[in-house]
């Protein structure tokens, strides 16, 4: 293991070898333990912060929980896309890039060819990304195509499960040399205003770009493309259709928490 990751030595060792299946007995065929999701666990040096390697062919090595959560079930804190600061209300009003509360006068991340503020940024600079001023250099809000590669049954397999009650989707590797090792990234919901909205059936998680829209385009005969100013890229997991797991988009003012990655 490089220099930058200490091991982490599982605390209740002597009670993991009760749990290598990940799964309770008889209350709910679902549950999976803490052991299943401490395996591989590793440390960045000079930090607290936990990783795990799932040996993704691009090093990318995914937090083991969100932002501002003590454990992977938790949902941790809550971020509009692209400021860098949780908070308990999430309106047009107090977003950040929006001006005069106005939706449609975004000032930043803007790619409206008819807009007086169009900047044609389609990713966050660094000193908008949470995961980045939060955590420090090299960690940063996932991109599409890493929560693609996680989702990608090459490198991971994905089942929907609950841990400590709490439900959502564990991913585990399935490359050569990984076998085992598994995030858990919970379904938690989202907030609008000031209210918490879809608990326990549906997560978003923030992309660092905005939403790429593909529609087909029936005069061109093609699938067309185009870039949404007012919504920003999420990975979408649900409960009530447990197959759901894709790229989707959310409004940026909303609150959605981070499972951000780390790139040594």
């Amino acid at each position: 293991m490089k220099n930058y990751l200490l091991p982490v030595t599982a605390i209740c060792a002597a009670f993991s070898v009760f749990f290598l299946t990940g799964c309770n007995k008889d209350d709910d065929k679902n549950s999976i333990s803490m052991s299943q999701v401490n395996e591989g666990v590793e440390i960045i040096e000079g930090t607290d912060y936990e990783v795990i390697d799932l040996g993704l062919p691009s090093g990318t090595l995914w937090a083991k929980c969100n932002i501002g959560a003590t454990s992977p079930e938790k949902p941790g804190s809550f971020f509009a896309w692209g400021e860098t600061q949780t908070k308990d209300v999430f309106t047009t009003n107090n977003y950040k890039w929006c001006k005069d509360g106005i939706m449609h006068m975004i000032t930043k991340y803007n790619v409206d060819a008819d807009s007086d503020f169009r900047d044609n940024l389609k990713e966050l600079d660094q000193a908008d990304d949470a995961a980045n001023v939060i955590m420090g250099q090299g960690w940063h809000m996932p991109t599409v195509r890493q929560f693609r590669e996680l989702m990608n049954s090459q490198y991971c397999q994905s089942k929907w499960c609950k841990l400590n009650g709490t439900g959502g989707y564990l991913f585990t590797s399935v490359v050569e040399g990984y076998e085992g090792r598994s995030i858990f990234i919970p379904i938690v919901g989202y907030k609008d205003v000031d209210r918490l909205r879809f608990p326990d059936e549906r997560s978003y998680y923030w992309c660092n770009s905005l939403f790429e829209d593909r529609k087909y385009d029936d005069k061109k005969k093609e699938f067309v493309t185009s870039v949404v100013t007012l919504e920003a890229s999420t990975l979408c997991l649900e409960h009530l259709d447990v197959d759901n797991r894709v790229i989707d988009s959310r409004t940026r003012y909303l609150g959605l928490p981070i499972r951000p990655v780390y790139i040594p």
